[in-house]
């Protein structure tokens, strides 16, 4: 028995050592690895640049978010005056590009989700507040 337990000792103790060498050469490792890398500096890409213009440009196109919030109000005949709790942001649904509306008139809470580039009236929702 004392045998079995004294080899016993000796394979885990070797484990732990195997177990310790390779987290030191690990470390090792990762240490240098970081230490050599440098961050590159990107030139402007004609790709990414020309992206970008065509989204600046496509911006130029839409409806402002004041009119997108009037064709919202005219669709209920109301003025902007008697709203509240108002929430007008540009978002990507439906497959286009929309201003979506949010805002409180007479005890209902409206959702309005309109076309940023055409004004159409993709879908509007009332619920009582």
């Amino acid at each position: 028995m004392k045998k079995d337990n004294k080899n016993l000792i000796i394979i885990i103790l070797s484990v732990i050592v195997i177990l310790l060498l390779f987290i030191v050469v690990f470390m090792y490792l990762k240490i240098e690895y970081f230490d050599d890398k440098e961050e590159l500096q990107i030139p402007n890409n004609p790709v990414t640049s020309s992206v970008n213009t065509t989204i600046n440009e496509a911006k130029n196109n839409y409806i402002s978010s004041n009119e997108a919030l009037e064709i919202a109000l005219k669709s209920l005949n109301i003025s902007q005056n008697n709203i509240h709790d108002l929430s007008n942001e540009l978002d990507y649904k439906f497959g286009v590009t929309v201003y979506e509306i949010d805002f409180k008139y007479n005890k209902y809470e409206y959702e309005f989700y309109i076309n940023a580039q055409t004004g159409e009236v993709l879908k509007s929702f009332r619920e009582r507040d």
